[in-house]
């Protein structure tokens, strides 16, 4: 049996490294999940072959990973010893329009620590600026709202996300791995990086050593980092015993292949999302060009309220000027105002307006604001801005 060239014989250093200057448009980062489908089908072509598959001493089965929401509808196969146990999940989110379904697997095998392992994909998008930490570690349509990491820190997240409740985890080395991304079919974006870490620890109080594998992928869309991991898995065996057993781990990872069935079927759920983004995002600009033409409309009433508000104050001030400045007044107003202390005065805002007689000389602008003195020669207008005139008494 082949294997797939790509697995290390020796971690024993920690080396990194990322190719993260080329951007490419968004197209590229939303036909993820297309290339995701291709690199999984193109790995496992040959399952009917399998059946009579012998992998030192191994004899593989060919195992399915269903959907439970598609009425059971088989989305994956893969080959593995036939006494290995196998547990698999289809995963859908619906806010990752994109990238909307995943799978997860795990086969062991049940006479020691033996396992291989598919893991979720790690999608993250990153928009640097004052909200940036109040996002991190949301969830949103671009994946986890993350600050980017290089090759060697990604992984080494990753990895304490799924083997971190291991109190001995230890880091034991990693390596990156160039054609990883060749042999796995992956062709994301120029920035792709291929990587490997391998860890050890305790597993039912046995030692156990695990090498993790993935392709990192890093651009900057519209100001945005979009990164992560792709094709994460990896490989477990009690502590030296890998090297020898890793023909076995390969044919089982490179057997996994998509059904076309389901990859119709996720593909249409993708384009449906993708229709219903664009749809909303239509019409939220045309309830911003609604908001624009309301706002218009507002400015454009609120300038007619103020040149009716400044035509009738024009008005109110021309009729008191062609009737001499005065208003009808009878004894008894006079009377009234003496008793009260005050005067009235023609105002061209109201008609007429009071003010306390222990004042002679009364100011307007004829916006109802007011200056009254007894300094004969007192002239707001000397001092102040406004059109101030004086006041006669109404008689």
């Amino acid at each position: 049996m082949e294997t797939t060239g790509y697995f290390f014989k020796s971690l024993n250093s920690a080396t990194a490294g990322a190719n993260n200057n080329v951007m490419r448009t968004k197209l590229i980062q939303y036909a993820i999940i297309t290339v995701m489908f291709a690199a999984i089908a193109s790995r496992g072509r040959a399952n009917d072959k399998t059946e009579s598959l012998v992998v030192d001493g191994e004899h593989f089965t060919v195992r399915q990973i269903t959907d439970e929401k598609l009425n059971g509808l088989v989305a994956y196969r893969f080959s593995a010893p036939k006494e290995w146990r196998d547990t698999s999940q289809v995963y859908w989110n619906y806010m990752h329009i994109t990238h909307p379904v995943s799978m997860a697997m795990k086969v062991e095998n049940p006479t020691n620590a033996e396992a291989c392992f598919c893991y979720q994909p790690m999608f993250c998008g990153y928009i640097p600026g004052p909200r940036a930490a109040l996002n991190e570690g949301k969830d949103g349509a671009d994946g986890l709202s993350l600050r980017p990491m290089e090759p060697v820190k990604a992984l080494a997240y990753f990895i304490n996300k799924y083997r971190g409740k291991y109190s001995d985890l230890k880091f034991i080395g990693s390596r990156d791995l160039p054609d990883l991304p060749k042999v796995l079919h992956v062709n994301m974006s120029l920035t792709q990086h291929g990587i490997g870490e391998k860890v050890t620890y305790t597993l039912d109080g046995k030692p156990v050593e695990e090498e993790f594998y993935a392709v990192h992928h890093y651009q900057v869309v519209q100001g945005e980092a979009l990164w992560g991991l792709v094709c994460v898995h990896s490989f477990r065996a009690p502590v030296g015993t890998l090297n020898r057993r890793r023909n076995v781990f390969g044919a089982i990872h490179k057997s996994l292949s998509i059904t076309p069935e389901f990859a119709q079927r996720a593909e249409a759920v993708k384009q449906q999302l993708l229709a219903n983004f664009n749809a909303n995002l239509q019409a939220q600009y045309a309830g911003i060009a609604a908001a624009g033409q309301r706002s218009k409309q507002i400015s454009a009433n609120n300038d007619a309220f103020l040149a009716n508000i400044d035509r009738s104050l024009a008005s109110s001030r021309a009729s008191s000027s062609a009737s001499g400045g005065s208003t009808a007044r009878t004894a008894n107003d006079g009377q009234d105002d003496y008793i009260r202390g005050v005067e009235t005065m023609n105002d061209p805002l109201t008609g007429t307006s009071q003010h306390s007689f222990t004042e002679q000389h009364h100011w307007t602008d004829g916006y109802g604001n007011y200056r009254n003195s007894n300094d004969a020669s007192y002239n707001p207008n000397q001092s102040e801005v406004g059109d101030w005139q004086l006041m006669t008494p109404a008689h």
